[in-house]
């Protein structure tokens, strides 16, 4: 398909950082081949053309980190520390079938799409009962909507007991104990042969899929898994996605197992290089920045469940003051609770200035657009993220007709700090519309919300079981969180 877009307001994002006022792009196939002056573009004949007078035209966003089986439980989760709150969470995955880990992952697809997300990382686990987990299920949905993914598989072989600094269990809550591990926990080889499976049975970027190993976080696998992972990735190409010093326990666990800060502990193994995307990296150690930087390593920022959770800040413009590359997620909808990316953009350009005293290393508008778009396709391997020719035609288009654009005073800042994903009106992914008029070409949007709401009919009067099997769990960890944390329980 041959398709032009003329006389639109163009936010480039490119080297440059080109706005081009009246501007035009021509997309043939998957990619763009012209982005410039409209009085310059190429002449038809044209497939389709757009007219573009009333619209912001910039990249599809790129959502750096979810876990799509969440998304069936926005809101159902109190806020609690992450230690306790994923007691919980992990306990609503146990029951999900197939066909509910295919309806979570469309209602999350359709709520990205809807508000510009053209790109996600999806760092996969749900139960190990079902095939791959799910994540194929997850990948159909996806495929179905058109949102292009990465699926990265969740993979963890040390036993729960040994990723947290709890005391000594009572005998009373080793059930469960025993219980986490075994839902969460496979052997090594079995792992890495079930990734390398699941790797050559979906791995298709031509019908939008790229599937990567996913370790859990460092101190939930032994280093023969991260190795394990990483040379998977390197041998196929992929990208490897992790979770990083989401906690204070975690952090404190990185020196209990291994003696040095958990980001160390991934260079001293081989694992931090460039194609490595390190989800939260919240508590990392200030001399430990510029090893990040030099690295080539990619941590991604998650505000709002850091917010939600009491994770706490990563540092953000010391990252960026230092040279580290930083993506944007939302994480999972049920510590988010939504995947609007525009959310996210927002809260990172507005939560470090409090806690930074010199305004000059404050998070800017521009900056924020980039984490959410360049970075993330950098990390991944994506020759996305901006309007630029040669790259993938992965397009959104805003009206500015709406209260985030009148007056249209200062276009940037207003697009971080004005929109909410509402103007978006037509989005194109791969070069084809899935998104026009603010509704999903594709399926109906009812026949999303219906499965989604089928599947939560038939989960939720298991989920009081399970949640009082995690509540048990929950006194013990509250202890270890006031210990770590310096506190008093009450």
């Amino acid at each position: 398909m041959r398709l032009r877009i003329s006389n639109a307001y163009l936010v480039t994002l490119n080297e440059r950082d080109e706005i081009i006022e009246n501007g035009a792009l021509v997309i043939e196939g998957k990619r763009l081949t012209y982005v410039g002056p409209a009085d310059r573009a190429p002449a038809g004949p044209f497939d389709r053309v757009i007219d573009g007078r009333g619209f912001i035209v910039l990249p599809g966003l790129i959502n750096a980190h979810c876990h799509s089986p969440a998304n069936l439980y926005r809101g159902l989760l109190d806020s609690r520390p992450l230690e306790i709150w994923r007691t919980y969470y992990r306990a609503t995955l146990r029951a999900m079938a197939a066909e509910d880990f295919y309806a979570s992952a469309l209602l999350g697809a359709m709520e990205m799409l809807k508000t510009g997300t053209t790109t996600v990382l999806d760092h996969f686990f749900g139960n190990q009962a079902v095939p791959f987990m799910g994540a194929g299920d997850a990948i159909r949905a996806m495929r179905d909507l058109g949102l292009r993914h990465v699926v990265s598989l969740t993979l963890s072989d040390r036993p729960y007991e040994d990723t947290v600094p709890l005391k000594e269990a009572s005998a009373a809550l080793q059930p469960e104990i025993d219980r986490m591990s075994q839902s969460e926990t496979r052997a090594t080889d079995s792992w890495l042969e079930a990734c390398a499976d699941f790797i050559a049975k979906f791995h298709d970027p031509e019908r939008l899929t790229t599937c990567c190993p996913g370790p859990s976080a460092v101190q939930r696998c032994t280093d023969r898994l991260l190795q394990g992972a990483a040379q998977l990735s390197e041998r196929h190409g992929l990208p490897l996605h992790i979770h990083l010093a989401e906690t204070r326990s975690q952090k404190l666990m990185g020196q209990r197992l291994f003696g040095c800060s958990l980001l160390r502990h991934l260079s001293s193994v081989g694992v931090l290089g460039t194609n490595l995307s390190l989800a939260h990296s919240v508590w990392i150690e200030e001399e430990d920045i510029d090893l990040f930087a030099s690295s080539g390593a990619t941590a991604v920022h998650n505000p709002a469940s850091n917010l939600r959770l009491g994770s706490g800040l990563a540092p953000v413009p010391h990252m960026l003051a230092a040279g580290v590359h930083v993506a944007l997620g939302t994480d999972g909808a049920a510590s988010n609770d939504g995947q609007n990316m525009f959310d996210a953009i927002r809260l990172v350009s507005l939560i470090h200035n409090p806690s930074q005293t010199d305004f000059r290393l404050w998070v800017t508008p521009h900056q924020a657009l980039r984490m959410a778009t360049r970075e993330g396709a950098r990390a991944f391997g994506l020759e996305g993220g901006v309007l630029a020719p040669g790259s993938l035609a992965d397009v959104v288009l805003l009206r500015r007709d709406t209260a985030a654009f009148t007056p249209l005073n200062n276009l940037v800042q207003q697009l971080a700090l004005c929109e909410n994903g509402s103007s978006v009106d037509t989005v194109i992914v791969n070069g084809e519309v899935v998104v026009e008029g603010g509704r999903l070409i594709r399926m109906r949007e009812e026949e999303v919300l219906r499965l989604a709401a089928q599947s939560m009919s038939r989960l939720k009067p298991g989920l009081q079981q399970e949640f009082e099997a995690a509540a048990s769990m929950e006194p013990a960890l509250a202890e270890m969180y006031f210990q770590v944390v310096g506190g008093r329980k009450q």
